[in-house]
């Protein structure tokens, strides 16, 4: 069976998960004793604010989108310098032969900028196959082994940046996933403590109890009093 892509269970940012986690800190120190009557354990505390720390250190995927860009670039610049020394090679046949012809066509590459990554790099590597078995024909229009050996340098180049590129992506989704599921755990330890300090204090004391609301929502100030219209 796949494994699913895992689904947030907060129902906020991952920024605002985090704030409010490291919000209640203060309420569950300064309650500790009587949350312990609710079954909270000084280490149950703890662990809540270890995880609330780890999750504000790992990485936002905005952060980790940038990186994988930044692969991508380096990729199409890798891209564009095969893709020119491919040219370069195809450029001195052009110069012997029309490339209708099965004699150019036998280089194995045309419309170089137009090919799919996976495509150019097999083109690539015929190029260079057959530069070299026909080399000596080609010497006169200034083929030579260096354009050739460009041209292979290039492509592995370009093959090494495909695998960047994948493992980026990789990287990106891995990050997402751990991001989501360490946050539904930390979403849960809320949930539970948010539990327990409302249980204990919403009879006695509304101020505190309203400090143990998952996802409190700001109080509107009063409205300013109206003037008296004379009448």
């Amino acid at each position: 069976m796949l494994d699913k892509n895992p689904i947030a269970e907060y129902p906020f940012t991952q920024a605002d998960l985090w704030q409010r986690c490291l919000d209640l800190h203060t309420a569950l120190d300064r309650d500790a004793a009587e949350l312990a009557k609710r079954g909270v354990t000084p280490q149950r505390i703890q662990k809540f604010k270890d995880d609330t720390a780890d999750f504000g250190e790992m990485e936002p995927d905005s952060v980790v989108q940038q990186e994988g860009a930044a692969v991508t670039e380096e990729k199409d610049a890798v891209r564009v310098a095969l893709e020119t020394a491919m040219q370069a090679v195809l450029g001195i046949v052009a110069m012997k032969h029309d490339p209708r012809t099965a004699s150019y066509k036998r280089f194995g590459a045309a419309n170089v900028p137009n090919l799919s990554d996976a495509k150019l790099h097999l083109a690539a590597t015929m190029l260079v196959k057959q530069g070299r078995k026909y080399l000596e024909e080609y010497a006169e229009q200034g083929l030579t082994e260096a354009l050739l050996t460009e041209v292979e340098t290039q492509n592995a180049a370009f093959v090494e940046s495909l695998a960047d590129r994948k493992e980026a992506e990789s990287t990106r989704s891995g990050a997402t996933r751990a991001r989501i599921l360490f946050g539904n755990g930390l979403y849960r330890q809320l949930v539970q403590l948010c539990a327990a300090g409302d249980s204990y204090w919403k009879l006695t004391d509304a101020t505190k109890a309203r400090e143990y609301v998952v996802a409190p929502t700001p109080v509107a100030a009063p409205d300013a009093a109206r003037p008296v219209v004379a009448g």
